[in-house]
């Protein structure tokens, strides 16, 4: 029997499998997904934590649910490929594999940013990750009065749409708080407008300006001075 491991069950890694499983014949192909983590995490329901709209336990759920039957679902962390041998070697074994799928998604790197890690958490935050979605909500609930700013640090980024609905959230946000003509909300970005895409970056950009969001393109960042 011949084996595909898949590394990684997030939703590009579990949609692998479902349509591999379909196609091929259980009696001939073995299908294994390894993850290091059993919950799944709807990322993009990320975006809408800092606005309250959704809490943490509304963006996961259990990765069993999600696994289609026939594939077989492993926890463990992968710490080595041997692409010779065509093992994967892990912290509780090792794994072989005719065909190797890898979905282990992205993640981002604040760190490569100069002094941005000096504020990080504090008055600089992330809605990309769980943790930095949750503090940008903490940070957010007492927030009436100054400025937001939407970097945009480099391409390419995830979900290209995200950083717009965020400035276009926040407006609704402050608005709905009575705080929205004491709060600026600039979206910048090393773009030449508001989106990747021209048509949608003209009409997207006439929308912030009707809500008044200021727009700033072409902006490549090289540091961060907290203070």
């Amino acid at each position: 029997m011949k084996k595909i491991v898949i590394l990684g069950s997030g939703a590009g890694g579990t949609m692998v499998a479902s349509q591999l499983r379909r196609k091929l014949s259980s009696k001939e192909w073995q299908i294994t997904i390894i993850d290091n983590d059993e919950i799944h995490h709807y990322q993009p329901g990320w975006l809408f934590i800092p606005f309250g709209v959704y809490s943490a336990e509304d963006c996961q759920k259990p990765k069993r649910e999600f696994i289609p039957e026939g594939v077989d679902f492993v926890l463990d962390e992968v710490v080595g490929l041997d692409t010779d041998k065509r093992e994967i070697k892990a912290k509780k074994g090792s794994y072989n594999y005719d065909w190797l799928v890898i979905a282990t998604g992205c993640s981002i790197e604040p760190e490569e940013v100069e002094g941005m890690m000096d504020d990080w958490r504090k008055n600089t935050h992330d809605f990309y990750t769980l943790d930095g979605a949750l503090a940008l909500h903490e940070k957010m609930k007492y927030f009436d009065k100054g400025r937001v700013v939407l970097n945009i640090a480099e391409l390419p980024y995830k979900c290209p749409v995200a950083p717009i609905e965020f400035v276009f959230m926040a407006d609704w946000f402050f608005d709905t708080k009575g705080a929205r003509d004491n709060v600026e909300v600039e979206l910048v970005t090393p773009m030449a407008g508001a989106f990747s895409k021209p048509i949608a970056s003209s009409i997207l950009g006439d929308i912030a300006i009707q809500k008044n969001i200021k727009v700033t393109p072409n902006f490549d960042i090289a540091q961060v001075n907290a203070d």
